[in-house]
């Protein structure tokens, strides 16, 4: 039988959330002033060169919220990922702050090849915000747009930012054009990008190759990589690399040759897994929200991936599983290990299964390892 609620509890539930209405404009009044303070202490930093993160004091921020927590009898793991939340996005303010307030592009011009492409439009607000004047060249540019065969390339930097095969065009171009500047890819594979690379050093231009290993989306670069190949020009890395000094992404230097077989792994791999999952799943005949509400933990955040994955521009994956010349070998050993796995199933071998998932789990365990 249903029971109304009286107008008394009505009432009651009314004022009970009048109240929480009243806590949450005091959270957020208390977040910005909170910010506030961030922001003071993001000036400070600049003030005195100190890095923009401090582990040591994040660690602290979290473990005091947390004995708080457990004093005031809340969910110290909720206070935690909250918390965490909040220093990442101090963080990204405090980064952005050293960007905007950083002089290297200072009387300096960049010129992005392929600007309306994501990455393109990431790099065009990256160095707008360092100072640098920056043009476009694009076929899809209505307005301003700059053809760089044609143009005057004194540029600083001359960034390809187009999808690789025509990249490879691009640098073919650029080596006869021979501009003054520095030249860079983005590439995510390097392989069809080697030769025009190597000519256009030949050529006598200051190249440098990199790869940024974020997608477009990404507001913070803390423990975000870049990778950068020297193609014999110590100097012009050097200069690339401080572009990216008043961000906290890792530098990484790599071999032109050691890229595209470590990428299979990082990106091919990943991808393809994801994708395969997904794909699974769409031809299932089972609908997504069921699958949903009958979720687990591990298919959360497995479907969340795969999600995130087959959102991207499948053009641009498709390039890097078949211009990346190691990526049948990393996709046949994909292959094998799931054969190996079906017959070991099938064959009720549990002893064998056991010993795949135990060598899994060491490999995981060494990624800690000193």
């Amino acid at each position: 039988m249903k029971i109304n609620p009286s107008p008394m509890d009505i009432s009651k539930l009314n004022e009970l959330r009048k109240n929480l209405d009243t806590i949450d404009e005091q959270i957020v009044a208390l977040l910005a002033e909170r910010q506030m303070n961030v922001d003071a202490i993001g000036s400070v930093k600049l003030d005195t060169k100190s890095p923009t993160r401090d582990y040591e004091r994040e660690k602290q921020v979290i473990d005091n919220v947390i004995k708080v927590a457990k004093e005031k009898n809340v969910d110290s793991d909720i206070v935690k990922q909250i918390f965490t939340l909040i220093i990442k996005t101090s963080l990204e303010k405090q980064e952005n702050q050293k960007i905007n307030t950083s002089d290297f592009g200072f009387e300096k011009s960049a010129l992005i090849i392929g600007g309306c492409g994501k990455m393109g439009q990431w790099f065009a607000r990256f160095l707008s915000n360092q100072g640098f004047r920056v043009d476009i060249s694009d076929l899809n540019q209505d307005e301003n747009n700059v053809d760089y065969k044609t143009v005057k390339l004194d540029y600083d930097y001359i960034i390809v930012a187009a999808p690789i095969d025509a990249s490879g065009k691009i640098l073919k171009d650029l080596a006869t054009l021979k501009p003054k500047g520095i030249v860079l890819d983005i590439g995510s594979i390097k392989s069809p990008l080697k030769l025009p690379l190597m000519q256009l050093s030949d050529a006598g231009c200051k190249v440098v190759s990199i790869h940024p290993m974020f997608g477009p989306d990404v507001k913070l670069l803390s423990n975000k990589h870049v990778i950068f190949i020297n193609m014999g020009d110590s100097a012009s890395v050097e200069k690339v690399k401080q572009l990216f000094k008043p961000t906290m992404a890792e530098q990484i230097d790599m071999q032109l040759e050691d890229h595209d077989r470590l990428v299979a792994y990082i990106l091919g791999l990943s991808h393809i897994v994801n994708i395969a999952f997904m794909l699974v799943l769409s031809e299932s005949g089972e609908a997504a929200g069921t699958l949903s509400k009958l979720s687990s933990t591990t298919f959360d955040a497995q479907f969340a991936i795969g999600e995130n994955v087959v959102s991207e521009n499948p053009h641009l994956y498709f390039e890097i599983q078949k211009l990346n010349n190691y990526s049948s070998s990393t996709l046949n050993a994909l292959g094998d290990a799931v054969q190996r796995i079906i017959t070991v199933i099938s064959n009720n071998q549990e002893q064998a299964f056991v010993k795949i998932m135990q060598k899994a789990q060491l490999y995981s365990n060494s990624r800690c390892a000193p």
